[in-house]
């Protein structure tokens, strides 16, 4: 196998604008009709779908994510995840992500927390599953393809199906600013970063309007 092969994505591999909002709407009714006892559970699910989905980050560094890495704490919309030991990679998220994760950290977080631990120490893990205990990625990945299947996408459920969600989202709604892709993926090589822009497509009319500084909007399919 070629690294270009190791690199190719097909359109299975991503979700459409439609698809994300189809879960999106699963997960809200889902939470509306749960008992109180399955309330934190589904928001739980709420919160991996939406920080997986719309921060793109990978599944060992939304396991690794510790309450001081996320912007209860920063103070910031950025979400600081570890990389190595020696260096970390600020990862931008949109204002409706901070405003979840804050939510999830004030009332759902507590009650899931054993009560021998306390809700001030901030090395403790964000998300917690239903029993109060960290996730690892097999208990990750299982939860993410429990969220996926429940709302009709059990044959492409993965963790990596909504990394590569958040990429084609990213380049396709920062008009391919295939910088900005690579450094919140976390890509070492931008030619990793570009495979997503064979799927979305730029009128050249009007980038060429753009470049010249002339007014009009590009139009994406």
């Amino acid at each position: 196998m070629t690294a270009r092969d190791t690199w190719a994505l097909t359109r299975e591999m991503f979700l459409s604008e439609e698809e994300v909002e189809s879960i999106r709407e699963s997960i809200r009714s889902r939470l509306n009709s749960a008992e109180p006892a399955a309330w934190c559970s589904v928001k739980t699910d709420e919160l991996i779908f939406e920080v997986l989905t719309f921060s793109g980050i990978r599944n060992s560094e939304f396991c690794h994510l510790r309450v001081r890495d996320v912007p209860p704490a920063i103070k910031q919309p950025v979400l600081q995840v570890a990389e190595t030991p020696r260096q970390d990679r600020p990862v931008a998220i949109p204002h409706s992500l901070d405003a979840l994760i804050r939510d999830y950290v004030r009332k759902v977080r507590p009650q899931l927390l054993h009560e021998s631990i306390s809700i001030k120490d901030l090395d403790q893990p964000l998300a917690l599953n239903d029993r109060g205990r960290p996730f690892d990625r097999t208990t990750l990945y299982r939860r993410v393809v429990k969220i996926l299947s429940t709302a009709g996408f059990e044959t492409r459920a993965s963790v990596q199906l909504l990394r590569h969600t958040y990429g084609y989202l990213a380049y396709k709604r920062t008009w391919g600013n295939l910088l900005f892709v690579q450094q919140q993926l976390g890509h070492a090589h931008p030619m990793v970063t570009a495979v997503y822009a064979e799927f979305v497509q730029f009128s050249p009319r009007e980038l060429a309007n753009l470049v010249a500084g002339e007014s009009g909007k590009t139009q994406r399919k």
